[in-house]
């Protein structure tokens, strides 16, 4: 988890304690398949993550140009209207920060490098499981 700290505050009287406010890392998955959203959503939130679910790329790029920000994005390669690909060139080129990690269900080497060519930090072949989102949520969190 990530951690804000207010640090020491020194008054003419007093020094008042470091305060630390644990904040949920905020994340989106993009997924058309409801099983796989509801697979990753089960996992996210065991995690102690707040969750919040897009069926496809455009649904990302519009949440993003309406205020919206996540700490993750978990996207999946193919969907309809507008898949990962495309979904991560344009969160990229409109500054998006975000950590956005790829998942798809092929397992092709080329496949997976035309994705991490889009712009993602990492792409994964899913289901997530347990370990994949330790080694996300870790890298996230050391960022």
């Amino acid at each position: 988890m990530e951690k804000m700290g207010f640090g020491n505050v020194t008054s003419t009287s007093k020094t008042i304690k470091t305060i630390d406010i644990e904040k949920k890392i905020s994340v989106l998955i993009v997924e058309d398949d409801l099983l796989i959203q509801k697979i990753h959503k089960v996992i996210m939130t065991k995690f102690g993550t707040e969750v919040q679910l897009a069926a496809n790329g455009k649904e990302v790029v519009d949440l993003f140009l309406s205020g919206a920000s996540f700490d993750l994005i978990l996207t999946d390669l193919e969907m309809p209207i507008m898949d990962g690909i495309e979904a991560t060139k344009q969160l990229r080129s409109m500054g998006v920060t975000s950590m956005i990690v790829g998942v798809t269900s092929r397992n092709q080497d080329s496949e997976m490098q035309a994705f991490m060519k889009s712009g993602p930090n990492a792409c994964y072949v899913k289901p997530l499981n347990a370990e994949k989102v330790t080694a996300v949520l870790n890298e996230l969190k050391n960022n």
